[in-house]
Formats: structure tokens, sequence, C-alpha cells
């Protein structure tokens, strides 16, 4: 399958008991799947949530076959266009999981601290983005898109040729290209955004309570089938 993007968060909440952790992950992932596929326009892909104790840790992933993207991207007119707007549903999902994720905290006050991965689509914008600037020819997209896909690629023959003709068909600019911001990692604007702040001082971080902590992980392959949960003592 294909990475089609993560999210990672933390909320500064107290522990709860194991089956009220239990309860919040599985319904926070029920929450997560129903947004999913109220925007999410290909028609099978696979999530992930895992959710650790000791105040809340949690990171979600969404992946598809490469059959299933070109689906997906076919319904949007030309394929970087495709690309583009399966990224930002990508992204609004995140972005409701990340936001639900507090909403049993609300007395606490407390925003998550998130970080994004755009995955696959992010590394294609990327490339059409390179090919435009002129830093990378058409073949060099396709060897790198080749590399990233791996085996799938050799699966879906109709894939790989529609975005061969489309890095084909990307005019060079003089410009640079704005694409949307969600078309880079959100750790890659982190490291921007740090290198203007003054140092801080360091801290310690607190300890984690004393007693059991658990990892709740919630998934299902596919839309066919029933999610699946499983309680890890850590």
């Amino acid at each position: 399958m294909i990475d089609l993007g993560a999210t990672d968060f933390y909320i500064d909440v107290p522990s709860l008991p194991r089956h009220e952790f239990e309860r919040y992950s599985t319904e926070l992932f029920d929450e997560w799947e129903a947004y999913a596929e109220k925007v999410l326009r290909i028609p099978d892909y696979a999530l992930a949530l895992e959710v650790e104790e000791g105040s809340i840790k949690g990171g979600a992933k969404i992946a598809a076959t490469l059959y299933a993207l070109y689906i997906g991207i076919g319904q949007y007119g030309s394929f970087i266009s495709g690309v583009q707007t399966i990224q930002g549903q990508i992204n609004s999902i995140g972005d409701f999981l990340a936001n639900h994720a507090t909403t049993p905290f609300s007395c606490y006050e407390v925003k998550p601290k998130v970080k994004k991965n755009s995955g696959s689509l992010g590394e294609l914008q990327r490339l059409f983005l390179k090919i435009q600037q002129g830093k990378i020819t058409a073949e060099q997209a396709m060897l790198a898109a080749e590399v990233m896909f791996g085996d799938e690629a050799k699966s879906e023959p109709e894939f790989m040729n529609e975005m061969k003709k489309s890095f084909e068909d990307t005019p060079l600019r003089a410009k640079q290209l704005k694409l949307p911001l969600n078309t880079f990692d959100e750790d890659i604007l982190l490291q921007n955004s740090n290198r203007k702040r003054l140092p801080r001082s360091p801290h310690t971080k607190p300890e984690p309570p004393i007693g059991q902590q658990f990892r709740v992980e919630v998934w299902r392959e596919s839309k066919k089938e029933k999610r699946k949960v499983r309680v890890i003592s850590l």
C-alpha cells in the first residue's frame, strides 16, 4: 500500500483508567473513520490509529493501493489536480482527528501539539514542483517515483504511464510555483520557523506517572473490514 499521509498529536492531560482509555481510543477512531468516509474520494483505503496513555500521545496513518489512488485521481481532470485535491482531503481528515482528540478534555482548555507528514502525495507534488522549477527533468522525476512506489509501481502500469505523461506535460516556469502549504511536511515548516526563534532555555520534561501504561491500536485494512482493537501494556 501507498502512504497517503500521517498525523501525530500530543495532548497534555491526566491519565485515564484503562477501560476509559480504550473507550476513548475506539470512539475517536470511529469518529475519524466516519469523517474520512465523507471526505476521502477514493474507493478503498486503510486506517490505523495508535494512542498511548500517560497524557495522550497518538499517531494515525492512511494508506491505499496504487490502483485505488489512480481511480481517485481520475475523478479530477488532470493528474496533478487529482493529487492536489486528494492531498487536501487527507489534510482535512488529519485536522479533524487532531481537533476531535481533545473534545473529551475540553474542561482542561488544552490544544494538541500536531505534526503531519504528507506521505507519497506530498512527494509527488514536490516532484512536479521541481520539474516546473527546472531542478529535475521528467525522466528524473519518473525514476524517483518508481523508487518511491517500489513493487506497487510494477503492478499498476496505467497509473505509472499517466504519471509519466503528466510529468512530461509539466511546463517549465521561470518563477516558483506556489502550491498549497500542505504539500510540505509539517516538520519542514517547523524547522524553518524554529530558525527565526530565539533559543529557549532547556527544561526538564516531567516524569511519566508511576503505574501501568497502555497503548491502544485500532485499525482496519479496507473499507469492507470491521475495525480491530488491540491493547498493549507498556
